[in-house]
């Protein structure tokens, strides 16, 4: 009897004890939650502000690359006997560079793999002259226009629809243009609705919004894939512009290429002469493929390759006719005239690494002095 009171007595104790250690037990458990899920929060942004860090110190290795390609641009334009043209065999275009000087500028410098800081930048560097402006060429020559849109792919009656299109796009009017033109009228009745921009093209790919043009005439065959902004994403079918030969010279560019392989937006509005791309040659020729053939044999030199020691590329207005292999009349008005032998507007692609981390950065560059080189456009890729 007194045991079964002893018993009795002390349940209610062990009921509490073990209320009181259940207790401790979900404190336990949850300081431990608490303390998980603050490392992890801290965790989550040490990691956010590292990334953070990395974006803003890669941003400063694209601008440190940009700044060194401006370095190369003007230093090329100083080299004696190079002053007056600029061609693929130049070391800022990836060619060999000055051979026939005894003080080589360039001597043990590389675009590629350049350490910067804990990490490295390689720098890419392409003329727009090597491209026909396609604001200059809508609003002077609209027959070339619509024979280049012909070689690209566009049918006859289409070419000139979409010619009208593009310089209705471009003209600071809302007044049709007569055939296929278009203007803020047609393009609101799209979804989504926008206006004709009515100004100058700034970006390649404003003309992926102009009436008429399809992705497979702005890519051509690329018309699967293709890239974005710029000019285009034209990187991916030759970086340099050199052995573009290998695949049109010899055969019909019809339906070959597309708007993206011809035309720049920003440019001096001639094109150059040494290192335009074969398709870009027989544009500008009025699509005449014999003259554009000479031009791309005579300037890469015995080995027929662009970018080495053998190119003879023009070098000064006075040599064009000699890469042409035809005399050109000064004033006679043929496409023939567009012909320059410098470039002044540079697209510069900034490769930047940090550890595991890889960006690649965007920039277009005017050259009007060799102090003066102010950078137009700047943009994450």
């Amino acid at each position: 009897m007194m045991n079964d009171f002893v018993q009795m007595r002390d349940r209610p104790q062990n009921h509490q004890r073990g209320v009181a250690l259940l207790m401790v037990m979900l404190l336990i458990f949850a300081m431990a939650v608490i303390v998980t899920a603050f490392a992890y929060t801290m965790k989550v942004e040490g990691r956010l502000a590292t990334r953070t860090q990395s974006e803003s110190e890669m941003e400063w290795m694209g601008r440190s690359g940009i700044e060194m390609a401006k370095w190369v641009l003007s230093l090329s334009r100083q080299i004696p006997g190079e002053q007056t043209y600029d061609g693929l065999n130049q070391f800022w275009a990836g060619g060999v560079g000055p051979t026939n000087i005894a003080d080589n500028p360039f001597e043990g410098v590389s675009l590629t793999d350049v350490a910067l800081g804990d990490g490295t930048i390689s720098i890419e560097i392409v003329d727009a002259e090597r491209y026909i402006n396609i604001n200059s060429i809508a609003t002077r020559n609209p027959q070339l226009l619509e024979l280049i849109l012909q070689l690209c792919g566009a049918g006859g009656s289409d070419s000139a629809d979409v010619s009208s299109a593009i310089r209705d796009w471009i003209d600071p009017n809302d007044d049709s243009a007569m055939g296929g033109g278009a203007e803020s009228d047609f393009y609101r009745m799209l979804n989504p609705p926008y206006v004709a921009k009515n100004g100058p093209i700034d970006d390649m790919s404003e003309l992926l919004k102009i009436r008429g043009i399809t992705p497979q005439l702005y890519w051509g065959p690329r018309s699967g894939g293709g890239g974005s902004g710029g000019n285009g994403g034209r990187h991916s079918v030759d970086s340099m512009g050199r052995r573009v030969q290998s695949t049109f010279l010899g055969q019909s560019i019809a339906g070959s290429v597309g708007l993206a392989d011809v035309f720049s937006a920003v440019s001096s509005g001639q094109v150059n002469i040494n290192t335009a791309p074969y398709p870009v040659l027989v544009m500008a020729c009025g699509g005449d493929e014999n003259i554009a053939r000479n031009i791309q044999e005579q300037r890469a030199g015995m080995d027929g390759v662009d970018g080495t020691y053998d190119d003879t590329p023009a070098r000064g207005p006075q040599d064009i006719a000699r890469l042409q292999g035809v005399p050109v009349m000064p004033n006679q008005g043929t496409p023939l005239a567009v012909f320059s032998t410098v470039s002044s507007t540079f697209e510069v692609r900034v490769t930047a690494r940090l550890g595991a981390l890889s960006r690649r950065y965007i920039a277009v560059l005017r050259r009007s002095s060799l102090r003066d080189m102010p950078v137009l456009t700047f943009r994450r890729e």
